[in-house]
């Protein structure tokens, strides 16, 4: 049976992430065996077609969560998240309904002196709500003109604090049993997930965004019930005064504007107040309301519940239908082609054999090599190695074992392409840049760096990385392996504090097709 196209959705996202950090600390060869093991687990389901990079990975995630959090007491922290969201949906239903009544009720406390304001009304329900969608999109003009990374969101500069404070809540009250290394690992993928704008783009953003409309679309709905029950149960006037020196007709003029959404199935004496309506509800204040007539002073309540209606509720029920609809297409559009994504493929689809020798047919070469090199798995003849531009530092250049480093690259489904030196001077690193700005880079051939990872990543060479990404193609990956201190004929391991240092400080570049992995078993601290 083929390999199904998953849909994907906010879950699987976050859990993904968050095992994709998890795993940066196995060793490489138990991640290859795991991850080749659950591709044979489910090959039933998977020989038809295994060219869905999206299918596997998702066969891969279900894998994962059920055997990490199995039942229905272990959350992952994609399901978290759901919970989340789902506790801000209701508590925006519930606030946002019963604030918008409660404004109702206060703002239509008619003494019988004193008819409601219209104006008052407009501003404080319509026209407030016009700004803020103009303040969306010209949030959404500037971004698109200063380019999408430069400015904030709106919606995000306004709740984006408080959304990640009450989510940081629930996470924190969700993960009460939870050991102190899983809470960071999730820390870590909500972080990863806010930084991959270059995979997610702005999928992160919409759950924020359809929050709001449902808080503006409860707040309305509260609104137009507290309008409907006052009208309905009290004696209410409405009129308006200015000091500006407006006409009736000037006025008349703006309410038909308002009112074109309905105006043309709604009957006119309903959709809006006539001229003669307008001029007889207007409030002098000297003259006080003794001398209005009560059919103009009641003219105006249809025209401001379909104000509600129109501008409040059928616009911010708009907004929410485009914002899920923004979130479909925003899942649809990821690729799944980050560095981490790639690896994990290519670990599910790779035939493993184990290669170690026995005893008594061991060479001395061979026993120079440590064990976790000997175990290693590597992918059978028939398997395609991904091309890779090698990159060795000039001070070990000449000292690396040439055939145990081929043998390592391609258990790690690697082969060399073109091995460079690097790390001489400033003239000779430029040759190189310039070197792989010439080359045609395709979706399998990769940027290789091997660095000894008891040396701190210095900022010259962060700099160079960020230079090399900018000559070779955005997607292409970047892969760094660590190496321990040199050693004769063979590769040390890497403690696990050098590698942990060196996960800050690429992470810090925000890179998501930059891949870091120990080229042997890190061991000790």
């Amino acid at each position: 049976m083929a390999l199904m196209k998953q849909k994907w959705n906010y879950k699987d996202c976050i859990d993904l992430e968050y095992f994709f950090h998890k795993d940066t600390s196995d060793p490489p060869e138990h991640s290859r065996e795991r991850d080749r093991n659950i591709f044979l687990k489910k090959q039933e389901q998977s020989t038809s077609n295994s060219s869905d990079n999206s299918a596997l990975i998702n066969l891969w995630l279900q894998e994962r969560v059920d055997s990490e959090f199995p039942g229905n007491e272990n959350k992952s922290p994609g399901e978290i998240f759901q919970d989340t969201l789902s506790l801000f949906k209701g508590l925006c239903i519930i606030g946002g309904s019963l604030f918008g009544f409660t404004a109702g009720l206060s703002f239509f406390s008619y003494s019988g002196t004193t008819p409601v304001n219209v104006f008052q009304f407009l501003i404080f329900f319509i026209f407030s709500q016009i700004l803020l969608t103009f303040l969306m999109g010209s949030s959404f003009a500037l971004r698109r003109l200063a380019g999408r990374g430069s400015l904030p969101t709106f919606y995000a500069l306004f709740f984006g604090r408080l959304f990640n404070k009450l989510t940081k809540m629930a996470c924190n009250r969700c993960n009460k049993d939870l050991s102190t290394t899983k809470k960071n690992d999730i820390n870590h993928a909500m972080g990863l997930i806010k930084s991959h704008n270059q995979i997610y783009g702005s999928l992160f953003y919409w759950p924020l965004f359809t929050l709001s409309q449902i808080l503006a679309l409860s707040f309305n709905a509260g609104l137009l019930g507290s309008t409907l029950l006052k009208i309905s149960t009290s004696d209410l006037a409405f009129g308006w005064q200015s000091t500006l020196q407006l006409s009736a007709a000037a006025l008349h003029k703006i309410v038909l504007f308002m009112a074109l959404p309905w105006s043309w199935f709604v009957p006119d004496t309903i959709a809006f107040p006539s001229p003669e309506e307008i001029e007889g509800s207007r409030i002098l204040l000297k003259d006080g309301i003794y001398h209005l007539t009560t059919k103009d002073l009641v003219s105006w309540w249809p025209f401001l519940v379909f104000c509600i209606l129109f501008y409040g509720l059928f616009f911010r029920g708009g907004c929410y239908l485009a914002g899920r609809w923004m979130e479909k297409r925003s899942l649809q559009k990821i690729q799944f082609n980050s560095a981490s994504c790639r690896r994990l493929t290519q670990r599910m689809l790779t035939p493993l054999v184990s290669t170690q020798a026995a005893p008594e047919e061991k060479t001395a070469e061979s026993e120079s090599i440590s064990t976790a090199e000997t175990e290693q798995f590597q992918p059978t003849a028939g398997h395609h190695l991904l091309p890779q531009f090698v990159l060795i530092p000039c001070d070990i250049y000449h000292t690396i074992p040439s055939q145990n480093f081929k043998h390592i690259l391609q258990s790690h489904g690697f082969e060399v392409k073109k091995q460079l030196k690097f790390m001489t001077d400033y003239e000779g690193d430029q040759e190189v840049k310039q070197y792989l700005q010439r080359q045609v880079w395709d979706d399998n051939t990769g940027l290789f760096i091997l660095m000894e990872g008891w040396m701190v990543p210095l900022i010259d060479f962060l700099t160079y990385l960020g230079e090399l990404r900018s000559v070779v193609a955005a997607d292409t990956v970047i892969t760094i392996a660590l190496t321990g201190r040199p050693a004769e004929k063979t590769f040390s391991p890497v403690s696990k504090n050098d590698y942990t240092i060196w996960q800050q400080k690429t992470a810090s570049l925000g890179d998501p097709y930059l891949y870091l992995f120990p080229l042997t078993s890190a061991q000790g601290t």
